[in-house]
């Protein structure tokens, strides 16, 4: 009898490891043994652009589904979210090590990468060539160094942006806001803190069609050098933007007293033919900070 179990065991246990290794097909070496040569009824080109093109995740998990020949030809692994606060990328709570597959990425949905001190900062640099498509609608980038080719890559179909403490850069120069603006084509919500800034930086966002489109622009800690005078009478034809910006404690008296002349001028408005914007700056009086608030928020 306990050579009878003892065998049954040993067959059910077979099975099971035969059962699993059907499953697993992550495992290169399971996977590519399924595969068979195929016969299509449409010509083999026809067959290797539609391989090497899938227009959508959608289109390309039902390719792979209908025949393992499309991932051989176009391995992607298709990942909604994709995030890292601590040096290391995670799909949601499951460790990924992006460099360490044979294959591309294709994101969908949200970028969160955030960094200290003590953590990389450079972490898109090895995983930015891996990319087959970045189609996310939200992005968020927290004391990040990155390329202005892989920020491109990154912004280019987000509708909600917010960057902070985050240098781009190309080749050793370091770009200033109006040139990530003009990347950010499908942006609804755009937000950053501490950005470069130029004196030119206002007038060439205005030459930006998309920029008027945004729902909001929210600017934080930026330098005197930004023309003040510039974006107030952008302001007053703005009609559709929720602007707001605060300002660095540490800026000059002047600076701050031409800001704080805009906010008395705005107060004292009777009927606005324009979006007020939210300004902010280092010692506002409580009244005036909330009049301010209100006035944004109900218009």
């Amino acid at each position: 009898m306990a050579s009878s179990n003892s065998a049954r065991a040993i067959y059910l246990n077979r099975k099971r490891k035969a059962e699993y290794s059907k499953m697993v097909i992550s495992k290169p070496a399971c996977f590519y043994a399924k595969y068979f040569e195929q016969n299509f009824a449409m010509p083999d080109s026809i067959i290797f652009y539609i391989a090497k093109n899938p227009k959508t995740p959608e289109l390309y998990f039902k390719m792979v589904k209908t025949c393992e020949y499309f991932f051989i030809k176009n391995p992607i692994l298709v990942i909604p979210n994709l995030n890292a606060d601590d040096g290391k990328w995670r799909s949601g709570n499951v460790p990924l090590n992006l460099t360490k597959y044979d294959c591309k990425f294709w994101i969908t949905d949200k970028i969160y990468a955030s960094a200290d001190e003590f953590i990389d900062k450079n972490i898109f640099s090895p995983i930015i060539p891996k990319f087959y498509r970045c189609d996310v609608k939200h992005l968020f980038l927290f004391s990040q160094v990155v390329s202005f080719n892989a920020l491109s890559l990154l912004i280019s179909s987000a509708e909600e942006i917010y960057l902070r403490n985050v240098i781009v850069k190309k080749c050793d120069s370091v770009i200033p806001l109006e040139d990530i603006v003009a990347i950010a084509v499908n942006a609804k919500k755009f937000a950053i803190t501490k950005p470069t800034i130029t004196s030119k930086t206002m007038k060439e966002l205005t030459k930006l069609s998309h920029f008027s489109e945004f729902d909001y622009f929210t600017l934080y800690d930026f330098s005197e050098v930004f023309d003040i005078d510039e974006f107030y009478d952008y302001l007053k034809k703005n009609q559709h933007t929720k602007i707001s910006i605060g300002i660095n404690p540490q800026i000059s008296d002047a600076f701050k007293n031409r800001l704080e002349t805009i906010i008395d001028e705005i107060l004292e408005t009777k009927q606005f033919n324009y979006k007020p914007p939210f300004i902010n700056i280092p010692g506002l009086d409580i009244q005036k900070y909330r009049k301010l608030c209100q006035i944004y928020d109900f218009y």
